[in-house]
């Protein structure tokens, strides 16, 4: 279970971050005049194009170096410049599209950047390349058809592509959500039983009063927040809604979608998962569980906290700040899930069309043949597997079976994934070039049977033997990991797939002044003085949004909502 779940921790936390720091430059060389390349052939270094690259969700920037780069370069002719993004990325792509001009490569962050960026002819449609991209047609044809149809600006071409695309379920390892508790100081109270999720409230007061501080003499909590996750809610007040079946992302910002009963509800009613969430932070908060720093700091603050052994619990098996490390694990100490009985853990569901982070090309760019080259090896199979697994013949290679497996050196290099890899930097860094995965590792492998992600492989001798504390956690629920465990417990909820279309102009202004009301009354609910402070504040909270006619985006999204979900099954 360990080697899968590492690479899955560093991931995740990737995808989640946001963090940017400068940018390089890179002179631009000429690029080869043979149209007919393709991204199969070896390539010298004679003809290797700059492609500058503004990524909405990357958390780097600067000409990128490296095995991964190396692999760009000889697969497609490219190296990459990255833009920086950073907090104000979309400020910065407003910016650039007030220019006239985009950089070669944009990855855009909701589909309403895409409308209008080809609203301004500022996107290259790759159904005008489509001899150029026989990978992406083959791998990712329900997206081109979806954005052809649906995000075109009514072109009926394909200026963008999905990524992240799933056709498959995951059979093994962990999902998104936990919740993960301190398992080792858990068992020590004597690991009591989850009933309902208010119990964590009391389990963790009998964790932090056995383990107070850390070995650094600073003080435990049981909950470190941050706040600049934030959007048009507390961004952390989705995550009781999360384990009990709730989605946010489908039906837009004030409702919550029931996906085990299709039923949609808002964050204002007196139910709602959302309120919830927030009283169990105001209750943690009373009983001195919720580290006073919540409303100030930002997700490294917190996740450092957690690296430092200062919180007991976490939403994600990834934000645990570096805690789990092996030589813990393999001491019986670290972070494991503790479900309540009654959970349902949200599957954010099959993406046939990927997510809304998406790869477009510029209008604008001198190196259009080279751009889709680039597009056409990161959709392609073999640059998939590359990215997910490392480089062939080091950390992964092909049996005599024709079955891909993890060599024994690929398993040191997942357990330790600062290990630098021949040409330099690790597979995390590599996968943040860009913070987006194209295919999913569930997509299934035509050439080798199997799907593209070494997680779901077939282990080897060499595989290490899983960890004491994971032992143990096999041991007390029945089961090798995560998934299986919420299988035989029918503890999955997993999302319906459908696509609503980007939310008029005059709705989003209304969604981002109500917005701005939620999240500041969300954080005062939190923090409290006591219990009749915190229903006067959600009372204030819920009559100013409806004065502000949050009404109308909910109806909108509900609306939405329905159409999009009898269009979902036309792409799936």
């Amino acid at each position: 279970m360990r080697f899968g779940k590492v690479i899955a921790t560093v991931l995740a936390a990737g995808l989640l971050m946001n963090s940017l720091a400068g940018c390089g430059q890179a002179a631009k060389t000429k690029e080869s005049s043979n149209t007919e390349t393709t991204v199969q052939e070896q390539r010298t270094g004679e003809d290797i194009v700059t492609l500058k690259v503004f990524s909405m969700p990357s958390n780097t920037s600067g000409v990128k170096e490296g095995w991964w780069a190396d692999i760009l370069k000889e697969k497609a002719g490219v190296q990459l410049e990255i833009l920086p993004s950073g907090d104000e990325g979309e400020q910065k792509l407003q910016a650039l599209m007030a220019s006239g001009e985009l950089p070669d490569i944009v990855i855009f962050k909701d589909n309403k950047q895409v409308v209008n960026a080809v609203a301004g002819h500022m996107l290259l449609a790759y159904d005008d390349y489509k001899e150029l991209l026989p990978n992406l047609y083959q791998n990712a044809d329900n997206s081109l058809r979806y954005y052809a149809d649906n995000v075109s600006n009514g072109e009926g071409k394909a200026f963008s592509v999905g990524t992240r695309i799933q056709t498959s379920l995951e059979t093994k390892g962990t999902l998104n959500w936990g919740p993960y508790l301190r398992y080792d100081l858990y068992k020590q109270i004597g690991a009591p039983k989850v009933e309902t999720s208010d119990d964590y409230l009391d389990i963790l007061k009998k964790m932090q009063e056995i383990y107070p501080e850390n070995e650094n003499k600073q003080k435990v909590y049981g909950f470190s927040l941050w706040k600049d996750w934030d959007n048009r809610r507390m961004a952390l007040g989705d995550l009781l809604g999360n384990i009990n079946g709730i989605s946010y992302d489908i039906c837009g910002d004030f409702l919550e979608l029931n996906v085990i009963t299709n039923e949609i509800n808002t964050i204002f009613d007196e139910d709602s998962w959302y309120l919830k969430t927030l009283k169990l932070y105001f209750d943690a908060n009373q009983m001195g569980l919720l580290d006073p720093d919540s409303m100030t700091q930002r997700f490294d603050d917190a996740t450092g906290k957690a690296g430092a052994g200062r919180t007991l619990f976490s939403w994600w098996g990834w934000a645990t700040g570096g805690f789990d490390t092996t030589e813990r694990h393999n001491q019986g100490i670290g972070f494991m899930p503790v479900e309540a009985e009654n959970i349902k853990v949200l599957h954010q569901g099959l993406q046939p069309i990927g997510k809304n982070w998406s790869v477009s090309v510029s209008s604008a760019t001198k190196y259009p043949e080279a751009a889709m080259r680039f597009v056409d090896f990161i959709y392609s199979e073999e640059g998939a597997m590359l990215l997910h697994n490392g480089p062939k013949g080091v950390t992964w290679d092909v049996g005599d079976d024709g079955k891909p497996y993890v060599t024994k050196e690929g398993y040191e290099y997942q357990l330790d994934t600062t290990k630098e890899l021949p040409g330099g930097s690790n597979i995390p860094e590599s996968q943040n070039f860009l913070n987006v995965l194209p295919l999913y590792e569930t997509e299934m492998s035509k050439e080798y049977g199997v799907p593209i992600g070494y997680k779901y492989w077939e282990k080897t001798a060499d595989a290490p033997a899983d960890t004491k504390l994971e032992d143990e956690w096999q041991a007390d629920y029945g089961a090798e990991d995560q998934i299986e465990y919420l299988s035989k417990v029918d503890g999955i909820a997993v999302a319906p797939f459908a696509p609503i279309p980007p939310i008029p102009d005059d709705l989003e202004q209304i969604s981002g002044r109500v917005g701005d009301v939620v999240k500041t009354y969300s954080w005062k609910m939190v923090m409290a003085k006591d219990e009749a402070e915190f229903n006067q504040l959600k009372e204030e909270m819920i009559e100013k949004a409806t004065g502000m006619d949050v009404q109308k985006v909910n109806e909108w999204y509900t609306q939405e909502y329905q159409k999009a979900y009898e269009i979902g099954k036309k792409y799936s």
